[in-house]
């Protein structure tokens, strides 16, 4: 599915209220349910466990979402290995494989980068890779291409596209733009002023 609505619409906020990712002084009402379970009820721990495990979110901006003092490859351990149970010599191997799956050029060397050192592009490719790292049932991808170039831009929709066919995973896809969601998804929802 794809939200769609202008900047300030609501389309961020909904999503990091649903995944309890708001300050604790936000007010919230209605449901959100996953398989019957309801989440805006659900713990602190709950939550935890079904973030990055059953849903996972790609941000916005990957430079403010990535920290500039860690190697992404140690980024990447730390979901494969909370999320996945992986440990040791299995995480590299893993880590590589994403990279490898996200179309990231010379993957093994570029898990030993730091953000910096990647393009917007390669960047936003390690959100996405981090992401499929728990194989979410659920990814939410918050304008994955806002800030890419237009072939860059369409390699990221193409991935997604292949990857959410090729392992059944559903979409969600944030955006402002029409053109995007419309070539990516199969339902398109409008947001204005907070609501569908």
């Amino acid at each position: 599915i794809g939200i769609v609505g202008e900047s300030g619409s609501g389309k961020s906020v909904t999503w990091l209220a649903a995944l309890g990712l708001l300050p604790k002084t936000a007010v919230i009402s209605g449901n959100v349910r996953l398989e019957g379970k309801e989440l805006l009820s659900a713990g602190s721990a709950e939550l935890d466990r079904i973030r990055g495990r059953r849903i996972a979110m790609i941000f916005q901006d990957p430079s403010s979402s990535l920290n500039p003092v860690i190697r992404v490859g140690r980024q990447i351990a730390e979901v494969l290995s909370r999320h996945c149970g992986f440990s040791g010599r299995a995480i590299a191997a893993e880590a590589r494989r994403l990279f490898e799956l996200v179309g990231m050029p010379d993957a093994t060397r570029r898990l030993d980068a730091y953000p910096h050192e990647l393009s917007g592009g390669q960047n936003q490719r390690v959100m996405i890779a981090m992401a499929l790292a728990g194989k979410p049932d659920l990814l939410i991808a918050d304008e994955p291409t806002t800030a890419l170039d237009a072939t860059i831009q369409a390699q990221i929709l193409d991935l997604l596209t292949t990857i959410r066919r090729e392992t059944g995973m559903a979409l969600v896809l944030i955006s402002h733009d029409l053109g995007v969601v419309s070539e990516t998804c199969d339902r398109i929802a409008v947001m204005y002023g907070g609501k569908i």
